[in-house]
């Protein structure tokens, strides 16, 4: 076997460089796949003897990078198993090099998605109302990368004086080229950090404008209306804007209907009737609340031709309301003509002074 040694390796040195390349970067692929693989195992037990779903968030986050890094690090060692006049050491270098600027970028990646993991986890439990959103992971994204970037470019050999100058003096003409975007920018760390705006909560803007939270981005936050129309709001508007949401700091809410009866009617028959309806619709339509209970005031009042009524009920959320008040409005129309409450058409009365209007046709003749 001794004797044979020298044999293989001359053979090994002698083999083609393609093909020796393919097979050390699959032996090399399986051995790292199978110790992944080993690795992944354990950290799934780990993670599902404990209570909470982070752990087991992080390591589905981890799953992907971790596939990526096994056929990049056994490329790696691959490339670095070949002789120089298989290819240039100028090219294994090259090639080394583009390796390792992947492996950072899919390291600044994961980290970040990572990181995003923990940040919802902290702040769900921290009952702050703040969201990690669009603009959130590009900011982790950034602050992951800037340490990958001065990296690679230490690995390649640059200096980062010369950049950092132009930087420095071309920082006042960016800035004020860019005071729009710059402005939408932190406008949009505002409205984030405050935690008074979620994606999924209905806001409604003072210019009218209404609708979901879909995602706060780093110039845009965007609405998703009634319609299934898409409302796009620049950041800086959205923050100077007067906001109602409709969802924060509960979804629940009250909605009104308004209601007119003839002078004629009883008024304590008409209360009875309006709360026996409200009540009695309770389960028929999704969203209607027994508690807080319907309540009836004679608001506003007196009008020109009706007794004005309100009904106030307690929906679900926002988007409730429109079928509880389809609901509540035939009921209680139907109700009414069952009782002979009768709902007047609007009515006018003209005072004329006595003989004016006679004088008025003898003129016109």
């Amino acid at each position: 076997m001794s004797d044979n040694l020298p044999e293989v390796v001359h053979f090994y040195r002698e083999w083609h460089g393609a093909g020796r390349f393919l097979v050390v970067w699959l032996s090399i692929t399986c051995i790292f796949w199978l110790v992944k693989d080993l690795v992944l195992r354990m950290m799934r037990r780990a993670a599902a003897r404990t209570e909470t779903r982070i752990d087991d968030e992080v390591v589905s986050a981890l799953a992907w990078p971790l596939r990526f890094w096994t056929i990049l690090a056994a490329l790696i060692v691959a490339v670095r198993d070949l002789d120089e006049r298989d290819l240039p050491k100028s090219f294994q270098e090259l090639i080394s090099g583009v390796m390792i600027v992947l492996v950072a970028v899919s390291f600044t990646m994961a980290a970040s998605r990572v990181s995003a993991l923990l940040l919802q986890y902290y702040l769900a439990r921290s009952g702050s109302g703040q969201q990690v959103t669009t603009l959130t992971r590009t900011v982790l994204r950034v602050i992951w990368l800037i340490p990958s970037v001065l990296v690679i470019l230490n690995m390649l050999q640059i200096n980062l004086a010369p950049a950092l100058t132009a930087l420095g003096v071309g920082g006042l003409a960016v800035s004020l080229a860019m005071q729009g975007t710059l402005a939408n920018l932190f406008s949009g760390f505002y409205v984030s950090m405050a935690g008074n705006i979620h994606r999924g909560d209905f806001i409604r803007l003072d210019n009218g404008q209404e609708g979901y939270v879909e995602d706060i981005r780093w110039r845009i936050t965007t609405l998703r209306a009634l319609s299934n129309n898409l409302v796009i709001i620049p950041n800086a508007k959205l923050a100077e804007a007067v906001v109602t949401n409709f969802t924060y700091p509960e979804p629940r809410m009250a909605t009104s209907i308004a209601v007119g009866v003839s002078y004629s009617s009883d008024i304590d028959q008409v209360t009875e009737i309006l709360l026996e309806e409200a009540r009695a619709a309770v389960g028929e339509v999704e969203g209607l609340l027994a508690e807080p209970s319907p309540s009836v005031r004679f608001n506003p009042g007196f009008g020109a031709s009706s007794l004005d009524f309100t009904l106030a009920v307690h929906v679900t959320k926002f988007e409730r309301q429109f079928a509880v008040q389809d609901t509540l409005r035939r009921r209680i129309f139907k109700r009414f003509q069952k009782e002979g409450i009768a709902i007047p058409f609007p009515v006018q009365t003209l005072d004329i002074a006595p003989g004016l209007l006679r004088k008025a046709l003898e003129r016109d003749r």
